[in-house]
């Protein structure tokens, strides 16, 4: 009776209203700040939700504590908002930790929007005024309340698949996510019990599928690959169009460049993980990535306890000059350790410029970046050869720093072509995302060109990918599978008739290929050793196989198998949902299907427990 009472009181139902309203205008601001267009069912059960867990927080708080709830409250709305705009999901409380790094602070928090920051706590004080107006005395029932949105948070966390996409609420999302990240911080727990499976699981699956052809190579061409951060195969438009997607970002200038130079565009381009240092292992070491919530592999290495025998080491004992020269701070992620172990004689990041100014926070904008490495890769290729180089940029990362020319550039561009127009003023979502992309693909294009003038590319393999794929923005973004894993993958090879040697345009690639397809290029596939993925060289026997991906700002984790099927499973693997897709066009194909789980619980458990494993490779020659 007590708890009927204090939920029907009607003081307690005002301030449910008050919470309701309030929290669609900060799902208003969201959405105008970041693009990103939530399923609307979601959306209103999880500010329903929300808004109850924050009227009891509102009825049983006053004084200090009300204070500490104001500022939580602006506080998350504002991680809420960047996140969304930079990554297209809600903050994962349990990543937190990485918020302390000074690198981190420096490059993605301190600028511009955080101005933002008193913007919304303003707002939530606004909240608490109108409610010590409309609601003087609130109801004491402060158990049976606190009891009731316990039970909300419970029923909250098992009805999302994941906690952290658009359409949750921001109140209700970190609330559910506190026992996870208390209980399980490492995100996936596997017992010894889980990881004795059936015997027959290998021969079933192919998770760890490994193809080369290994033929012998004299020329042994120089590699340049370039990683551009953040950049999906999405924002082309050939591939946008091929799928049926609605990218944030269009790149045409940037297609047309890399067309027009001869490269191939890889339509069904699988990326690994989210976060920088996840993809680079992949496409750096031929192996999983880590799927659990800390990224360690990197880290692993780094520290020297393992020794994975990543692709740099391989071509550097076999005579090539091997390179990575990135943009960020070469110290973050410990990459200054990592590189020189992983096989990179020369490891360089934003520390090589010596102008402060041009090294704030991740690091210099992409025209200074591109031109910088363009000087020291012609320098290179006159002293020595074959050689290895990679590059990383940064411009394209959250905040999306593009440099004072570039903005100015820009600034002048919307004032000729809109004049006085209030629409030249308004706010546009992902605007900072758009120019930052928009100046890379210049940046790049010179880059490009200057060297062809050179003769520096002669000889040269050149793949262009991303270390991640991120910010990408479908018009039905809840409901479709694989939102943030559509990576992109251009080739060149150092002859144009030699594209009739790599797998077709719309192959399923991985990641895990580059460093296979690099190796078989070079002439040195019979190295591969441990590695695994396929080469984009071997075409003939290619044998369908299954890949494991996952998403952890999304928490979900995916099992996909070339013929057609793909599972969606929950952060823990307990729940999953059966997709099936036409493997000629996967991310525009997605169809539900009421089919069960093609891998059980304990094996699905197994499998990434293998997977974080140094070394595991199924061979086939």
């Amino acid at each position: 009776m007590r708890l009927h009472a204090a939920l029907t009181d009607r003081r307690f139902l005002l301030t449910w209203l008050l919470a309701f309203g309030w929290l669609l205008v900060v799902r208003a601001g969201h959405i105008l700040q970041s693009g990103v267009w939530p399923s609307p069912l979601g959306t209103l059960l999880g500010d329903l939700a929300g808004a109850f867990i924050l009227a009891v927080l509102l009825t049983i708080t006053s004084g200090r504590f009300r204070a500490v709830l104001v500022v939580m409250l602006g506080a998350a709305a504002y991680v809420a908002g960047m996140h969304l705009m930079a990554h297209g999901t809600l903050f994962q409380l349990a990543l937190a930790g990485k918020g302390m790094n000074p690198t981190f602070i420096s490059g993605s928090l301190l600028n511009v929007y955080l101005t933002l920051l008193p913007v919304y706590i303003a707002f939530a004080w606004t909240l608490h005024k109108t409610h010590r107006v409309l609601v003087p005395q609130p109801p004491r029932a402060h158990t049976a309340l606190t009891t009731s949105a316990v039970a909300v948070v419970f029923v909250y966390a098992i009805s999302f698949p994941s906690l952290t996409t658009p359409a949750n609420n921001v109140v209700a999302s970190a609330f559910a996510q506190i026992p996870g990240a208390i209980v399980n911080p490492v995100g996936t727990a596997i017992s010894d019990e889980a990881v004795d499976t059936d015997e027959s699981l290998e021969a079933r699956t192919n998770f760890f599928h490994q193809q080369i052809t290994s033929r012998p190579n004299a020329n042994s061409p120089n590699v340049l690959l370039i990683m551009i951060e953040g950049l999906s195969g999405g924002y082309l438009p050939s591939i946008s169009s091929y799928h049926g997607l609605e990218p944030a970002v269009t790149l045409e200038h940037l297609e047309s460049m890399l067309t027009d130079r001869g490269f191939r565009l890889y339509r069904n381009m699988l990326s690994m993980e989210r976060q920088t240092d996840r993809g680079t292992f992949a496409i750096l070491c031929g192996r999983y990535p880590d799927f659990r919530r800390p990224s360690n592999k990197m880290l692993d290495v780094a520290e020297e306890r393992t020794n994975p025998d990543c692709l740099p080491s391989k071509l550097r004992d076999n005579g090539y000059y091997t390179a990575y020269w990135q943009a960020a701070p070469i110290a973050y992620m410990k990459k200054d350790k990592f590189m020189p172990r992983a096989g990179f004689m020369d490891v360089t990041g934003a520390g090589h410029l010596g102008n402060q100014e041009e090294i704030d926070g991740w690091g210099p904008p992409d025209p200074i970046y591109f031109k910088d490495v363009a000087t020291r890769l012609e320098k290179l290729d006159q002293e020595t050869s074959p050689w290895f180089v990679t590059l990383l940029n940064v411009g394209t990362h959250h905040p999306f720093n593009i440099g004072q020319k570039a903005e100015q550039e820009i600034t002048n561009d919307e004032t000729e072509t809109e004049g006085d127009s209030s629409e030249a003023s308004m706010v546009q979502p992902q605007q900072a995302r758009r120019n930052a992309m928009k100046v890379m693909e210049k940046s790049l294009g010179d880059f490009l060109e200057q060297l062809e003038t050179a003769g520096t590319l002669d000889n040269t393999l050149i793949i262009l990918t991303s270390d991640e794929s991120g910010g990408f923005v479908r018009s039905d973004h809840e409901t479709l599978p694989l939102n943030s894993n559509l990576g992109v993958l251009a080739l060149r090879p150092p002859e144009q008739s030699d594209l009739s040697r790599y797998a077709h345009q719309n192959a399923i690639t991985a990641q895990l290929d580059i460093p296979m397809t690099i190796l078989d290029a070079t002439g040195l596939g019979d190295q591969a050793g441990e590695m695994i993925g396929r080469s984009l060289l071997a075409l003939n026997d290619r044998k369908r196989r299954d890949i494991m991906l996952a998403d952890t700002y999304t928490g979900l984790k995916y099992f996909l198998r070339e013929s057609g099927q793909l599972l969606a499973c929950t952060e823990m693997l307990a729940r999953c949902t059966s997709w099936s897709f036409n493997p000629k066009r996967v991310f525009g194909s997605f169809q539900e299907s009421d089919k069960p789980p093609f891998l059980s619980l304990e094996e699905r458990l197994a499998l990434f427990e293998d997977a974080s494993a140094p070394n595991h490779v199924e061979e086939q020659r």
